[in-house]
């Protein structure tokens, strides 16, 4: 039909200036010498021998020609491409425990034949030249009965059959270029095709469309002798339409509207399961396919330079229904999808000599193919991309009741090689869940991540595959190489409800967790506010217990940790751990130490107890701010016990005595239990504070164990009740 354009982005100029001068060369290694432009039928005869020097088929019945119009008339036309590509691989390759390339089992090999024809009742080719085999036509309009047909089967695997109509098929200001078939090179049949496909990105066109395109699709698997369907299906694409193609871009790709119907077999019953899918409008705007040219292409240099594949895209009404076994199904439908800035950065990869090296029947080496696999991985990016409006709708085991599932919206941002700025949950709502549940969240996101560099992933992948054993061996330096330097989450608005559990609530929930010397987090916050569960809903009988006994129906719990490690000064900081629940009391701990080395986070089985040894104790407070508890608890195990409150508080008052006498220090015994007694009589706010005159070594305060006596004034403790 047209050939077809790959391509677009913003032009950034010197980038566009350098693919202008790849294209131009590779333009004239693939064109023969020049001649003078061509018209009329002398340029259709280029054409249908252009087309012929690259194999494929080309056959028509009468071509007109009216000089007053200059415009050719071409009947019956037929375009067909067919051949075997010999040795595929067919089945899985075991690369298990391969140091490198290997030949493929010549069973696991197959040859596909396949065979491609595009036939046409009238081509009507207006304004129609040909020069040093470029080709430029004013419009280029195929009739309505146009057909397509691809057949394909892999022997001894099965067959696949494709039948399309085209409607209102045609390309204005339409400019193209037919290179020259590569020589054959049995050590490159894949990338020996490079050349010919920069030259094909010269196309350029104002615009090509295709009004309705119709088609059916079946595929039949090979088992024993016996072809079986496993595939049917049909599809509708309406309004279909590129735009603004030059220079190897493509200013818009879009279509009406696309209904698909499909039925797809299930191996385990052996019937046809069907799908439905329909979409809307559907634009997708800026785009630079020239740019996975270069990705792929070895003779292109890793910049390292970020290049936008598509500069945006947006879709609306889509709907998909899905037979699922046991004659469900499930609906989805979705509002709209957009998204900006789908990125691609060149980077050293082997994937096109991978394939030549499949294509020749060599089977690649592990380590090549998952590094090859990483970095492609690695060359995308995308700014934005969001789904809204999104409805789930499944069935249950109750009969005629299905469970609806809303997400206003989902959304990821800033994805590329060095991490993923955030994904996003807004608004999920399943209000109606079996046997009474339901669940409600308001907002979720996972972010901040940012992965590990690649260079010691690239080291380690290799470590492994040369000793598969390193890892279990080794598990901090395996850690230390692929663990993300940062991660975060963030909840809010969580209501669940679960049945014989009850209702549980989130106000918020967040963590961040960040690291400057893996594999151990350096930095680490995580907070948790007004979370909400029944007390039925704890496991522990003994807790169930306890918080029945302090009059607590449901918990409200709140907590935070925050604690981070600074790489200059070598302090570790643990700013503050607090725990608060609603109706007992609030505790709060801090504490901080000098001169941490390194050597803890980045050696801790080796290293973590000279570092311990060598580390400084600053200074560390504990407070408790009492609500209840202590009043409810006295009087429940006095209860528990049979003796009255002032008997027993008067005895943990003298317990309290008891654990600090032999430390041997009458001071501290003394200030201990004057805010003890102070504390249980009139329960407030217990503070205890550890503040030295300077830094104590830790290597110190172990020794000064064995005289217990004078930890007390070393570390200059207070403890006091108001």
């Amino acid at each position: 039909m047209f050939t077809n354009s790959l391509s677009v982005s913003p032009p950034h100029c010197a980038k566009t200036r350098l693919r202008l001068l790849s294209l131009g060369a590779a333009l004239v290694l693939v064109s023969g010498a020049a001649v003078a432009q061509d018209t009329g039928k002398t340029a259709f005869e280029a054409y249908a021998d252009g087309l012929k020097e690259l194999g494929l088929g080309f056959e028509t019945g009468a071509v007109d020609y009216d000089s007053t119009s200059d415009t050719l008339t071409i009947s019956d036309s037929t375009f067909s491409m067919s051949g075997t590509i010999k040795n595929l691989p067919a089945d899985d390759i075991d690369i298990t425990g391969s140091g490198g390339t290997t030949d493929i089992d010549p069973s696991r090999l197959t040859d596909l034949t396949y065979d491609i024809k595009l036939t046409s009742g009238t081509v009507t080719i207006t304004g129609f030249s040909h020069e040093r085999r470029q080709f430029e036509a004013a419009h280029w309009v195929y009739s309505d009965d146009t057909r397509f047909v691809v057949t394909a089967s892999a022997e001894g695997k099965g067959r696949l059959k494709i039948d399309g109509r085209l409607a209102g098929a045609s390309a204005t200001d339409y400019s193209f270029m037919l290179p020259q078939a590569p020589a054959e090179d049995p050590q490159r049949p894949l990338s020996r095709w490079l050349p010919a496909i920069r030259a094909a990105l010269l196309t350029s066109f104002e615009e090509i469309r295709v009004d309705n395109t119709g088609m059916t699709m079946e595929a039949h698997a090979t088992e024993d002798g016996t072809d079986t369907l496993v595939f049917s299906g049909t599809m509708q694409l309406d309004g279909y339409r590129m735009a603004d193609a030059a220079d190897g871009r493509v200013g818009e790709h879009s279509f009406d509207s696309v209904t698909q119907n499909f039925r797809t077999r299930d191996p385990a019953s052996g019937s046809m399961l069907a799908q439905e899918t329909r979409q809307g409008k559907t634009i997708y705007s800026n785009i630079d396919s020239a740019a996975l040219v270069d990705l792929f292409d070895p003779d292109v240099s890793a910049s390292g330079d970020t290049v936008t594949l598509i500069g945006s895209g947006s879709t609306i009404d889509y709907s998909s229904r899905q037979d699922m076994p046991d004659g469900i199904a499930v609906d989805i439908a979705i509002d709209s999808a957009t998204m900006s800035d789908l990125t691609v950065t060149k980077r050293d990869n082997t994937l096109l000599a991978l394939f030549d090296g499949l294509l020749a029947k060599k089977a690649p080496a592990p380590e090549e193919l998952i590094t090859g696999m990483f970095q492609l991985y690695r060359s995308f990016g995308i700014t934005d991309a969001r789904i809204s409006g999104i409805k789930v709708t499944m069935p249950t085991p109750e009969p005629e009741k299905a469970v609806a599932v809303n997400i206003a919206e989902m959304a990821m941002s800033e994805v590329g090689s060095n991490g993923i700025g955030e994904m996003i949950l807004v608004g999920l709502d399943a209000p109606d869940l079996p046997d009474g549940g339901s669940l409600k969240i308001d907002w979720a996101a996972v972010k901040d991540i940012e992965f590990a560099d690649y260079t010691p992933m690239r080291a380690m992948i290799s470590t492994l595959m040369a000793d598969p054993d390193f890892g279990e061996e080794h598990p901090l330096d395996v850690a230390r190489a692929f663990m993300p330097r940062s991660f975060g989450y963030e909840v809010k608005g969580l209501d669940v409800a679960v049945p014989q559990f009850g209702r549980t609530r989130v106000g918020s929930a967040e963590m961040t967790v960040a690291t400057t010397v893996p594999p151990l987090p350096t930095s680490f916050h995580v907070r948790n506010e007004d979370i909400r569960f029944p007390v039925s809903a704890v496991e522990d009988p003994e807790v169930r217990a306890l918080f029945r006994a302090l009059g607590l129906d449901t918990v409200v719990w709140s907590d935070e940790t925050r604690l981070y490690w600074d790489d200059a000064t070598l302090e570790l900081r643990l700013e503050r751990m607090m725990l608060d629940i609603e109706g007992l009391g609030r505790a709060e701990f801090s504490a901080r130490f000098a001169n941490v080395p390194r050597t803890l986070f980045e050696d801790p089985e080796n290293q973590g107890q000279m570092a311990l040894i060598v580390a400084q104790f600053v200074e560390a407070s504990l407070t408790f701010k009492d609500a209840g508890l202590t009043s409810k608890g006295i009087a429940h195990v006095a209860e528990a016990e049979g003796i009255p409150e002032n008997v027993f508080r008067e005895a943990l008052i003298a317990q309290v005595a008891e654990a600090t006498a032999p430390i041997g220090n009458q001071a501290f015994t003394r200030m201990v239990n004057e805010a003890a007694s102070r504390f249980l009589n009139n329960p407030g706010d217990l503070r205890i504070k550890l503040a030295p005159k300077g830094p104590v070594p830790l290597a110190q305060i172990l020794g000064s164990l064995a005289a217990p006596q004078t930890l007390p004034d070393l570390l200059n403790v207070s403890v006091t009740a108001d």
